[in-house]
């Protein structure tokens, strides 16, 4: 057994350090392969996967966002792999970051040895990037997400999957080339740490992307805060129940084909002159309602849910994250000031 993990995860040992202390690993036998530190820690390694995080360790709010994102993907495990979703995304993930094609992202992951997807939920990106790349691609999720992004993607020799938190990941600093954070910040314990932990890993030259969820306006943001409340109070069931039934709502919005016109701007409600789909005006005004015609269901419940029941959903405005880029060594690339959220190309410079 230790020598078919070992083909899977000594291909690239040199890349895996301990994330407390940033000592390198060795492999070991014994009951269930793991990894271990100079210090005597031990990693465990399951299902060719090495797990760097332990619920009872992490902080509560922590803990409880892996878990609902754990149930979230273990719902939809092939989000991003179908053809409807993998392409809306795709799409969305270019316009956001700023490339002008697929083909302009594909010869840009060619250049790169090593790409770290941090947050890789099921592994759609994973995906993606094996297929542009030509050097190593590493995915790290705090959830047992990892498990069906290693179904969804397969063996693969340019493949490290791992289970870890992003403000102590497994890996070396300057490590990768292309890091890439999508919407995924947002949802840590603290994201400024984590993301200042993410930057050191990226070597000087090299780029980071990140998304992170935007304020929006004020009646929005109180129904969220609202809301949010009750959804964390429930239990996972009452919380899908609920979800449910928002999707429900917004897919009968959605059906009715309605539109309002709003006559002029209200700036103190963030409220903007237009002709709007009735749904998409209460999803961007009111309350979160969100439904898609070409998802299925059960990835329509899921969007929603993802938003009401996560512990950790942090919203920030363009000059907060402007101010944490101009405190690394980084400079803008690209900026996407979106209606749901803020996303970012940067490169890290030499210094």
């Amino acid at each position: 057994m230790l020598a078919e993990v070992g083909a899977a995860v000594q291909r690239h040992l040199e890349l895996l350090v301990d994330p407390i202390s940033g000592a390198h690993l060795r492999l070991a036998g014994g009951d269930e392969p793991s990894l271990v530190a100079p210090n005597g820690s031990r990693y465990p390694i399951r299902d060719g996967i090495p797990r760097f995080v332990e619920a009872e360790r992490l902080p509560a709010d922590q803990a409880s966002t892996g878990e609902t994102f754990s149930l979230k993907w273990s719902r939809i495990s092939r989000f991003g792999h179908d053809e409807a979703t993998r392409d809306f995304h795709h799409r969305w993930y270019l316009q956001r970051y700023g490339w002008p094609s697929e083909e302009d992202f594909a010869a840009f992951l060619r250049t790169c040895a090593r790409v770290l997807d941090a947050g890789c939920g099921v592994g759609r990106d994973v995906a993606w990037y094996l297929g542009h790349s030509r050097g190593l691609v590493a995915g790290v999720d705090i959830s047992t997400a990892v498990d069906s992004a290693a179904e969804n993607v397969g063996r693969h020799e340019r493949l490290l999957l791992v289970q870890g938190d992003l403000a102590q990941l497994p890996f070396p600093p300057a490590s990768f080339d292309y890091v890439a954070c999508d919407q995924v910040l947002q949802h840590t314990a603290d994201p400024r740490a984590s993301f200042r932990h993410l930057v050191s890993r990226v070597r000087p030259g090299g780029v980071i992307a990140f998304y992170v969820y935007r304020i929006k306006g004020p009646v929005r943001e109180f129904c969220d805060d609202y809301l949010r409340r009750a959804t964390m109070a429930m239990s996972e069931a009452e919380a899908y129940r609920f979800s449910e039934a928002v999707t429900r709502f917004g897919k009968g919005l959605t059906e009715q084909q309605v539109q309002i016109t709003v006559p002029g701007d209200i700036p103190e409600l963030g409220i903007t002159a237009g002709t709007f789909d009735v749904q998409r005006w209460l999803y961007w005004n009111v309350f979160k309602c969100f439904y898609n015609a070409d998802w299925d269901w059960e990835t329509n419940v899921m969007t929603n849910y993802d938003w009401y029941r996560p512990a950790t959903a942090f919203r920030y405005r363009p000059e907060e994250i402007r101010a944490w880029i101009a405190e690394e060594p980084l400079e803008i690339v690209h900026e996407d000031i979106g209606d749901a959220g803020l996303s970012y190309r940067c490169r890290r410079t030499a210094s």
